[in-house]
């Protein structure tokens, strides 16, 4: 008989919740054993220390660039090279690519760099900034009430009355983007789209009946993915939730579980969310607090349900932050100190620490009937290092037994099988964890069925 590994439960609360494997990422896979298996997440490999925490990153001009602390630096192969200082508050900035320069909005100042100088945009008319963005040859930004744009022949000059307004919701801009060539005015609980009709005011156009009643709870909490836009925020009045720009509508793709990490994040205003493109697959990574998880953004469309994974690093917060790729590599910053370094298929440490990785398969239930659980496998490819994994197993989906090591003697085909031999009377499932490198393809089990 089979049991899943890619849908885990457990039971929470007097109810069965979904399980979200850790430091696996879902993967579909036609192999012959099954049709999907679970792959050790990337590590990340350490190349140098920047000036400070890393704040996020950008590929401009055939360069690298990130900003670290309060220092816009530039990444070379394991050169870090700090070219100017910024305003820091700490978190993390945004970037927008325009005419020879790109821009950077830090801790609510405008920033250029044109190749060969940093530099603040000083108009006293273009106030705070919480975001940037650029489209139609205009850096635009917001202040939280009115969307902003620079002049056309001097990005570093605001005409104050040319300031836009997104009136349709009363709620406060959080952010600006773009999507399929139009501009967006991300609100807390709305996102209102502007079409460019040139003029010699504000030269956007508020697009009618193209509002979306869900926004974003602030600019670090919105990423472009597959062409569109995935956020973190919710309509008004509504739990916060991960959700997706479709087809004019934003669709929630976060499950119970995540919008209950979401909830209980302590300080909203520091979640954040980025996307990873490895290999043919897609991931959108969301940070909150302590705790992150990512979803399977290609998997979770041919499963048509929604893969997440959590990411954690040796019990703490998973370390491997903003990622940007920039010649051949996806470059990450270290959110527990200022080391920068790149993710790495082939390793599963992160800048050093082994994170471990865990599982727990569906839950096996025989029609109610009773049966002998003779045997436990757990059939996909394993280190070869002589490394131990860890079975335990539960018969209710809330208390579990003691773990069980099996310890692997280097060959390839070895079988991990574990015989439990014990009665089940109604239901049973089963925990696997262990380190390295794994890809877990197939649940089975031997059992005897009772009569009774």
């Amino acid at each position: 008989m089979q049991f899943p590994l890619q849908s885990g439960v457990r039971v929470k609360d007097g109810a069965f919740r979904v399980s979200h494997p850790l430091n696996l990422s879902h993967k579909v896979v036609e192999s012959g054993v099954s049709r999907g298996e679970m792959v050790t997440t990337p590590g990340a490999v350490a190349i140098g220390n920047g000036p400070g925490i890393d704040r996020g990153g950008t590929w401009w001009s055939e360069g690298h660039f990130r900003v670290m602390g309060d220092k816009l630096v530039s990444v070379s192969g394991s050169a870090i090279t700090t070219l100017g200082t910024l305003a820091s508050d700490g978190r993390n900035c945004s970037f927008a690519h325009g005419f020879g320069r790109f821009a950077v909005a830090s801790s609510q100042r405008l920033y250029y760099w044109d190749g060969s100088s940093l530099s603040q945009v000083t108009d006293p008319d273009l106030g705070i900034v919480l975001d940037v963005t650029w489209i139609g040859g205009y850096f635009v930004t917001t202040d939280g009430e009115y969307i902003v744009v620079t002049e056309l022949n001097d990005p570093t000059e605001v005409d104050p009355l040319k300031y836009g307004s997104a009136e349709t919701v009363p709620d406060p801009i959080v952010g600006v983007d773009v999507v399929n060539e139009e501009l967006v005015a991300v609100g807390r609980y709305s996102l209102q789209f502007f079409r460019n009709v040139g003029g010699m005011g504000f030269p956007f156009q508020n697009v009618i009946g193209a509002m979306v009643p869900y926004g974003a709870i602030s600019a670090q909490a919105k990423c472009r993915i597959a062409g569109t836009l995935a956020f973190v925020g919710s309509g008004q009045n509504e739990p916060l939730g991960v959700f997706l720009l479709s087809q004019g509508a934003a669709i929630r793709i976060s499950d119970e579980d995540v919008d209950t990490m979401l909830a209980e994040c302590a300080d909203v205003s520091s979640i954040t969310i980025e996307a990873r493109e490895i290999g043919h697959e897609r991931y959108i990574v969301v940070h909150a607090g302590e705790q992150s998880v990512a979803l399977t953004f290609s998997a979770s469309g041919e499963a048509q349900k929604g893969l997440w994974h959590r990411l954690q690093t040796d019990d703490g917060p998973y370390r491997p932050r903003n990622a940007v790729w920039a010649g051949g590599r996806h470059y990450v910053g270290d959110g527990a100190s200022p080391t920068l370094g790149y993710l790495d298929d082939a390793e599963t440490a992160h800048f050093g620490t082994e994170p471990g990785w865990s599982l727990d398969a569906g839950l096996l239930f025989n029609d109610g009937k009773g049966y002998i659980l003779r045997e436990v496998e757990f059939a996909g490819q394993y280190p070869v290092d002589g490394s131990t994994v860890f079975f335990s197993m539960t018969r209710d989906g809330e208390l579990w037994s003691e773990e069980r090591p099996l310890r692997h003697d280097g060959r390839r085909d070895r079988r991990v099988i574990f015989r439990p031999n014990v009665r089940c009377n109604r239901l049973a499932g089963f925990r696997l964890r262990g380190s390295g490198k794994v890809a877990l393809a197939r649940g089975d089990v031997q059992a005897e069925p009772l009569n009774a």
